[in-house]
């Protein structure tokens, strides 16, 4: 996947988000944000891979999760339950790779008087990290094992839905190795390089969750799987390797009692500005004003999940999906 070998392999552009995913949401003319900040077309958002391994990949990973995502969240739960999480996970990270791997042939400057670096090259990619991700994404074309200890941090929750329109959302984070993708009434949330750490400390605020969250309320879950992951002690290495008793190649990861650094809440503050970035200037509440919202963003205490009491903030069909913020105390 994105090498190309001049006189072997046929290649074809291979479509980062999945074309039956771009249909799905008409995203072909949407764009989406660079790491950079700049702006690229959904339709053009590709990368080289073989012809074979695209084919493979549309059958064994694209038309089993449509199959899944067009029948709704009970049967993606039905899933998880009979067959695990793999499935979701792999087709997750496969996502968050090639969204990466893209980076390689994007330039960090429009202006090529700046300099003619890649966004990588720019950010400072630490590919050795995402020599696991690779290797995992790419294990239904390898057959490779997969044991459980491999697997980082997924969350599956509910999504208020809109039914004026399908709903699709879209963020990661490649320094905490983390992504989120929404689709209409659910969305899935995965950590790759933490050992399910993050979502162990997460599941201290899913608990409190008694219904379908907003959107709002989706991204802080995101932000907070991105601020806990930033915080853990170890991210705990994962081993890759052939097995010759049984000739197969297999991966293990080593499971530990994770731990966090002490909380730096301005961090939360600064994924919280970038996550929000667009509703900055358009979130209004009755409890607080718009300069304690801003300050309370920036201080990283802002929460749209829970009220003072520590009540999930859950909004009915005749109000706006946006859950009233709160300040929380330290």
């Amino acid at each position: 996947m994105d090498v190309s070998v001049s006189g072997s392999v046929p290649f074809n552009d291979e479509h980062i988000l999945p074309q039956w995913l771009l249909r799905r949401y008409d995203l072909y003319a949407r764009m989406i944000t660079l790491p950079n900040g700049t702006s690229f077309r959904y339709d053009r958002y590709t990368i080289p891979c073989c012809e074979a391994c695209n084919t493979l990949m549309g059958r064994v990973l694209e038309e089993p999760m449509r199959a899944l995502v067009e029948k709704g969240f009970d049967a993606v739960c039905d899933h998880q339950e009979n067959d695990g999480n793999l499935l979701f996970y792999v087709w997750i990270g496969l996502i968050f790779l090639k969204m990466h791997l893209k980076d390689r042939r994007l330039r960090a400057n429009l202006d090529l008087r700046k300099g003619a670096s890649t966004i990588s090259e720019d950010l400072d990619y630490n590919w050795q990290g995402l020599h696991y991700l690779h290797t995992l994404a790419r294990c239904f074309a390898t057959g490779a094992a997969i044991e459980p200890s491999v697997l980082g941090s997924f969350v599956s929750i509910r999504v208020q839905e809109d039914p004026s329109e399908k709903s699709f959302d879209l963020a990661d984070l490649y320094d905490g190795q983390a992504i989120m993708l929404r689709m209409d009434g659910f969305a899935f949330l995965a950590a790759f390089n933490d050992a399910r750490g993050s979502a162990l400390f997460l599941k201290q605020k899913l608990d409190r969750i008694t219904g379908p969250v907003s959107r709002l309320q989706l991204r802080e879950l995101f932000t907070d799987l991105c601020f806990l992951n930033l915080h853990l002690k170890e991210h705990p290495p994962i081993q890759s390797g052939f097995v010759l008793e049984h000739e197969i190649h297999a991966m293990k990861g080593e499971i530990l009692v994770p731990e966090l650094h002490e909380l730096d809440y301005t961090i939360r503050g600064r994924l919280l500005e970038y996550y929000f970035r667009e509703q900055r200037g358009k979130i209004k509440s009755y409890h607080i004003s718009e300069t304690e919202i801003e300050n309370a963003m920036k201080s990283g205490r802002l929460t749209f999940l829970f009220d003072k009491d520590g009540r999930f903030f859950e909004t009915s069909d005749a109000q706006p999906p946006e859950n009233a913020p709160r300040s929380e105390q330290s």
